[in-house]
Order: structure tokens, then C-alpha cells, then sequence
């Protein structure tokens, strides 16, 4: 029991003390707020959208990305290795990167190969030509990570790219690929062949959108004056203004050789060799580890250092200012990093607003789907009202004109009773004195003329002969057929109307699928699954309705039916039955004293009477001849029983339509707050 009870604190806890964590102001702040609202579970998010989310927040907090480009022997990998002041990029006279490299902090030298079949393989730093150099075999290779522990990979991913005038086409492709998706670019060109109308063409052709992030280095100044320098510097900035904030020329030979003496540059190899060559020695040793041959090594490593830090660097300080490399990296500073953060930001935002403004497209899909169905139940009840309207008054009018027809029917079975009665002569004797003062008494015959109903031949009439009566019952019978069956399928056509709209509206969403990546796949299913089970959500109740309407209206009918047409005969028969009674009880009592009763003459408004009675016509009419006959009650019934499942109907949509509202409510805060 405490488990149980424990597992239910926990279950509370999660779902109404669950507190909200607070987000810092910053872009990442609200990169995390975006994922804490629309990855909820509430929101079903897709993995794609999850991905997406992921990657923006991996993009805010990635460093900018600066291209080394440039036609091909330009010495970019030289270059790239005077920047990271290490011999990590190969070199040669061929084009030799084939790949683009993106060079990364890291804890440690490594490269991380990423195949096209989406495979990773880590190697050591030593082995990169096998991936980058053209002339091996890298064709399954998309790009290459080179790992670095350097501080200038903290803020900066440098891209090393194929040339833009490389043998082979798809290099150039890859790197004007490239160079739409980094924050700075630096055109690395040769100070001989700066200006000339090959390299015109090639910056022409895919340098022409990128001014405004672009800086043009012009490599080998050392090998030549510094009147010639300044001139082609001079040209270039003119020449080429179009496409580069600045030009800058350096000696990449120059600064990786004053770097490669730096101190700390240095002082780091030194260590990185030490705990190499102890590595290899743990590996070696195993259990026989040399603690006197370590403590050797450790005590060599120290004097090395202190040689380093004892020595006079200040010609490769000059050698380093000479190179002007400095100048480069104040560049990516100052002018491409605070660009490249705005930009970045920018671009960031516009994801942003692009994937919102999708899912808000889902949530307002959904809502528009389900007032489709909404405005097809909201018409099927305005319209099945009117048409109950009708039909009620129609069928009122039927029923009238059946149960006059019965009144007719009564009317001729009344007219050939009352022909059929007729006088007989009768004699009666009365007592009377023989004289005046006689005592004697004596009968005295009188005739009179008695009332006598022949029955027999009414019944030969009515029934036997011709069948007058039963002809007109069964036509009476055919016509309430007629009515019950229009009634029905009239009903049925009523309720056809809301099936066929509803089919309608079901055909396309019962296979709707996400025409967006980001869309969510559940919310899609649910909807499909939805949809197919329309019938079952949505019309069923109608048509239940309906079925149980005809299930009570044929019972009526068939009541409407027998209550007249299996009677008729017996109801005759008791008719001239009472009527026969009552003219042999009123001869008794006339010729018993026939100056106090009189004889009793049917008249034909007491025949009719008695038919009613005999027929109990007085509840056919109540059913058939007044303002709420049964047909008008059914109808009344399916008008308040159709509101009443459209209005649970209604309340059952919109509130799906109010879970998509207040996503759409959620997202457009969250957009208002980047805005």
C-alpha cells in the first residue's frame, strides 16, 4: 500500500506541482524556453522537430564560422596553419583539399571523418592527407572535423575549402556552398597574381554577394618590396572593392615561422611530447612501471621549459608584427565577429519565426478542418429543423385525410344500417271493460307499426356480396402504408443529408498526412484515426435517432391499422347488436303501456354515434386528428433529440478546436517575445 501511495504522491507532484523553469533574457534563454513549450508532451512534437530545436540552440552557441578560400596554390592550408600557429593542414603544389575541413576546439588532436553513407571514423591528426589530399582515394568522404585544443577555435571555426578554381567541379560547387553558410570569408591570393582577369572572373562569379563579410589577404608579401606591396594593396582595394571590407597583405611563411617559436606555442609541444612519451611508456610497462626513468624524463621536460622561458624571442616578435597576421585575426574580431553575432541572431530569428509560423500553420489547419465538420453538423440540424417543420405539417395533413376516410368508411356501414331498418306490422292487446258496468274485461287486439333492423342483409351488403366494407378498409390500410413509408423515407433522406456531408468532409482527412517535416506525426494519426471513425463519433447518434423513430411510428401504424381494419366486422355486429336490443326492449315496455313509452326509431346520427364508439374512433382521433397527433410528437421528439446531440456534438469539437487554440495562443507569445 505505501508504494501505491507513493507512486501516487509522485504522479501529483508531477503533473500539478510541476514548477516552470525560469530563462535568462539572452537568445539561449529563449532557444530553451522554445524547447521547454513546444517539445511539452501536450504539443506531441515530431523528431524532426525536435532536431530542428536542437540544432538552432547548437547553432547560438557555436562559434562563428570564418572560409579560407581562394583559387587553388594560393597557400590557404598554409595560411590556416600560420593562424593556428601549428603545421596541422598538409601542403603542396596540387590542390591537396579536396574536402572541406572544419577545423574545431577539442580537447585533443584528432579528425573525425564523416562518410556520405552517414558513418563517423576517428584517426589521428598525423594521417589527414590520406582524407583531404585529391589524390587519394576520397570519394565516399563528405567532410572532415579536425579537433584542436587551441584558445583561437574557442570563439572561431575556421573552413578550409577546396579552391574555386579546382580541377574538379564538384570541389567548387562544395565551397560556393560553403560560402553561403559562414559568418566571414578571407580570399587568400597570391600578391603576383592579385588583379589579374582570371581571379576578376572567378570573384565576379561567386564572391560578388558577400562584401560585406569578405576580406582579401594577399599571401608572400616577403618576397617582395614594400613599395610593391603597398602598390598592389593600393590596386586591389580599388580594383576590387565590390567584394572585400578590406585587403591586407601578410607573409603566411613569416608568421607560422614567428609562431611555431612563440613561447606558449613552445612550452605546449614541449608538454604534448612529455605526456605522449609517458603514454607509451604506461602502455609498455604494465605492472613494471619505471618510476626512476618517469621522475628522468619529468626533470628534462622542466630544464626544456626553462630554456624556453630563459630565451630571447624578440626577433620572432618582429618576425610575427612583419607577417601581419595580427591583422587578419583583428579582422575577424573586430569586423566579421560582430557581424557575424548580429547576422547570426538575425538568422536565427527568422527560424525561429519560420518554424513557428509552421506549427501555428498545423494548430490553424486542424482548427479549420474541424469547423468544416462543425459547420456541416451546425447546417445539418438548422436544415433537418426546417425539414421535420415541414414534414410535420405535411403528415399531420395525411393523417387528417386518413382518418376522415375512416370517417367515410363509418358513415356508409351507418347509411346501410339505418336502410335497413324498416316497420313491421305487430298487434298488441289491450284490456278493456265489456261495459259500463260490467266487470268483465276483455282484450282488444291494435296494430302498430314496429321498428326491425334486418341484419342480415345489412351484413350481406357490407360484407359478403361486393365485401364494400372490406375493400374500403384495405384501401384505408394501403394508405397509411403510403404514409409510413414516405415518413420513413423522408427521415431517412434527412438524416442522408448529414451522412453525405459528413462522408464528404471524412474522404480527405481519413488519409491526411503532414506536408511539413516539422509538423507532428501524432496529431496527424489521431486526426486519421479520427476521421475514420466519424461514424461511430458523429452520425451514429443521428441515425439512432432515426431508427428508433421508425421502430416507434411503424408500431403506431401497425396499431392505426389492426385498431380498424381486423375489427370492423365485430364492431358492425356490435353496432346492430345494441341497436336490436334497444328496439326489443323499447317493444316491451310500449306494449306493456304504450301511453308512457314510446317505440325507439334509430336515427342515423345515433347510429354514427355508436359506430364511433363500437370503432373507438374517439383515440384513433386523438393519434390522427388534432395539433399533436403521433407524427407530430415523433418529429417534436427528433427536433429536441437533434439538438440535443448537436449540442454535445459541438461542445465535443470545440474543445479540440480550443487544444489547437491555445497552442496557436502559446506559440504567438512566444514569437511576440523574440519579436
Amino acid at each position: 500500500m505505501s508504494r501505491i501511495l507513493e507512486a501516487f504522491i509522485a504522479c501529483y507532484h508531477e503533473r500539478f506541482l510541476k514548477q516552470t523553469p525560469t530563462f535568462d533574457a539572452t537568445l539561449l534563454g529563449f532557444l530553451k524556453k522554445l524547447q521547454y513549450v513546444l517539445l511539452d508532451e501536450s504539443h506531441l512534437p515530431s523528431a524532426q522537430l525536435t532536431y530542428a530545436l536542437e540544432q538552432l540552440q547548437i547553432r547560438s552557441e557555436e562559434p562563428m564560422k570564418v572560409a579560407i578560400t581562394g583559387q587553388f596554390s594560393s597557400g590557404k592550408s598554409t595560411f590556416l596553419n600560420a593562424l593556428l600557429a601549428k603545421n596541422i593542414l598538409p601542403t603542396g603544389i596540387t590542390p591537396v583539399t579536396s574536402k572541406v575541413n572544419y577545423i574545431r576546439y577539442g580537447d585533443a588532436f584528432k579528425i573525425r571523418v564523416h562518410y556520405k553513407d552517414g558513418r563517423d571514423e576517428y584517426h589521428d591528426i598525423a594521417t589527414i592527407a590520406r582524407f583531404t589530399d585529391q589524390r587519394e582515394n576520397v570519394e565516399d568522404i563528405a567532410y572532415l572535423v579536425l579537433y584542436a585544443p587551441l584558445n583561437i577555435l574557442k570563439d572561431i571555426v575556421f573552413v578550409d575549402t577546396p579552391g574555386l578554381n579546382s580541377q574538379a567541379a564538384s570541389d567548387t560547387q562544395t565551397t560556393e556552398k560553403v560560402l553561403r553558410e559562414v559568418d566571414g570569408i578571407i580570399w587568400l591570393t597570391l600578391i603576383d597574381n592579385a588583379g589579374k582577369m582570371s581571379e576578376l572572373h572567378v570573384l565576379e562569379a561567386y564572391l560578388g554577394k558577400y562584401q560585406n563579410k569578405s576580406l582579401c589577404v594577399l599571401n608572400q608579401k616577403d618576397k617582395f618590396t614594400e613599395e610593391q606591396v603597398a602598390q598592389t594593396e593600393e590596386y586591389v582595394k580599388t580594383a576590387f572593392k565590390e567584394f572585400f571590407s578590406d585587403v591586407i597583405p601578410i607573409s603566411a611563411r613569416q608568421a607560422l615561422e614567428s609562431r611555431s617559436h612563440d613561447k606558449k606555442v613552445m612550452m605546449q609541444e614541449r608538454l604534448d611530447a612529455f605526456m605522449q612519451s609517458l603514454h607509451v611508456k604506461l602502455e609498455k610497462s604494465g605492472d613494471k612501471l619505471d618510476f626512476a626513468q618517469i621522475e628522468q624524463d619529468f626533470k628534462v621536460y622542466e630544464a626544456s621549459l626553462d630554456v624556453i622561458l630563459q630565451s630571447d624571442l624578440g626577433a620572432n616578435l618582429e618576425l610575427l608584427k612583419a607577417s601581419n597576421i595580427d591583422k587578419v585575426l583583428d579582422f575577424i574580431r573586430n569586423e566579421i565577429q560582430p557581424k557575424a553575432t548580429q547576422s547570426k541572431e538575425f538568422a536565427i530569428k527568422k527560424e525561429i519565426e519560420e518554424i513557428t509560423g509552421k506549427l501555428i500553420a498545423q494548430h490553424e489547419l486542424f482548427i479549420a478542418i474541424y469547423d468544416q465538420l462543425l459547420n456541416e453538423i451546425l447546417r445539418f440540424e438548422s436544415e433537418a429543423t426546417a425539414l421535420f417543420t415541414d414534414l410535420k405539417g405535411k403528415f399531420s395533413h395525411d393523417l387528417k385525410s386518413a382518418f376522415m376516410r375512416i370517417e367515410q368508411i363509418i358513415d356508409t356501414i351507418a347509411d346501410a344500417i339505418y336502410n335497413q331498418v324498416t316497420r313491421e306490422k305487430k298487434v298488441r292487446y289491450e284490456a278493456q271493460k265489456e261495459g259500463l258496468f260490467s266487470k268483465r274485461i276483455a282484450y282488444a287486439p291494435f296494430e302498430y307499426l314496429a321498428p326491425k333492423i334486418n341484419s342480415d342483409l345489412i351484413y350481406k351488403n357490407l360484407f359478403y356480396d361486393d365485401n364494400v366494407i372490406g375493400k374500403m378498409f384495405k384501401q384505408y390500410v394501403r394508405s397509411l402504408g403510403s404514409i409510413q413509408n414516405e415518413v420513413n423515407d423522408k427521415n431517412r433522406l434527412v438524416y442522408r443529408s448529414l451522412e453525405h456531408g459528413i462522408l464528404k468532409w471524412q474522404a480527405p482527412y481519413e488519409i491526411i498526412r503532414k506536408s511539413e517535416a516539422l509538423h507532428s506525426d501524432i496529431e496527424f494519426a489521431n486526426l486519421r484515426r479520427f476521421a475514420s471513425k466519424v461514424y461511430e463519433t458523429i452520425l451514429k447518434p443521428f441515425n439512432d435517432e432515426i431508427a428508433d423513430s421508425y421502430a416507434k411510428i411503424s408500431s403506431e401504424f401497425n396499431h392505426l391499422s389492426s385498431a380498424v381494419s381486423f375489427n370492423y366486422q365485430n364492431a358492425t355486429e356490435v353496432c346492430v347488436a345494441f341497436l336490436e336490443n334497444k328496439i326489443e326492449k323499447s317493444l316491451k315496455l310500449y306494449e306493456e303501456n304504450p301511453t308512457k313509452f314510446s317505440l325507439y326509431q334509430p336515427k342515423i346520427d345515433e347510429i354514427k354515434e355508436r359506430l364511433r364508439t363500437a370503432f373507438h374512433l374517439y383515440e384513433l382521433e386523438n393519434m390522427m386528428n388534432t395539433r399533436h397527433t403521433f407524427l407530430s410528437k415523433d418529429y417534436d421528439r427528433l427536433i429536441v433529440h437533434f439538438q440535443e446531440i448537436k449540442d454535445e456534438k459541438v461542445a465535443f469539437i470545440e474543445e479540440k478546436k480550443a487544444r489547437h487554440s491555445k497552442f496557436v495562443e502559446q506559440i504567438t507569445l512566444l514569437v511576440n517575445e523574440i519579436a
